[in-house]
């Protein structure tokens, strides 16, 4: 097996253990959003968000490094990045590479929030509990491309 799909394997093992991860968290604020008063949260729901965030974002980053190995296997350019989204789109993994796009600015936008509004807060968060069901078609899409591809199995 050549190096870059034997990466490609272990990118696609590291995910589905952040993916637990994420689910995790996940279930953990689908009790607490819409977040009405941060002020009223308790610790572990504060630290139950921060989590959420940290690991979406983390799966996020990953996914898009598993996209840029994929089209690197398939010499495809990968710089900028919207040639790899625009190839995911093609080859079907991605709907359309400008949603990533939209859901990548929703992660940074709620990493780099400072504002005491916590109503803004509350909408980011709530923006990415929506988004999460589509990171995990997206890594199970891209599976069964590598699997049919480079013939191996999950």
């Amino acid at each position: 097996m050549r190096s870059n799909v034997q990466l490609i394997r272990k990118k696609i093992e590291y995910l589905l253990r952040m993916r637990n991860y994420l689910d995790y968290s996940y279930e953990q604020i689908l009790r607490i959003v819409p977040v009405k008063d941060f002020d009223a949260l308790m610790p572990e729901q504060h630290e139950a968000l921060a989590a959420f965030r940290v690991r979406f974002s983390e799966f996020q980053e990953h996914l898009g490094k598993l996209m840029r190995a994929v089209a690197r296997e398939e010499e495809q350019e990968t710089e900028p990045f919207s040639f790899v989204l625009l190839y995911m789109e093609k080859i079907g993994i991605l709907d359309s590479a400008m949603r990533w796009k939209m859901i990548r600015e929703l992660r940074n936008a709620i990493n780099h929030e400072y504002e005491e509004d916590g109503g803004r807060l509350s909408e980011f968060f709530e923006a990415l509990t929506t988004v999460v069901p589509e990171l995990y078609e997206w890594l199970d899409r891209l599976i069964a491309f590598c699997q049919s591809t480079y013939s191996f199995s999950e």
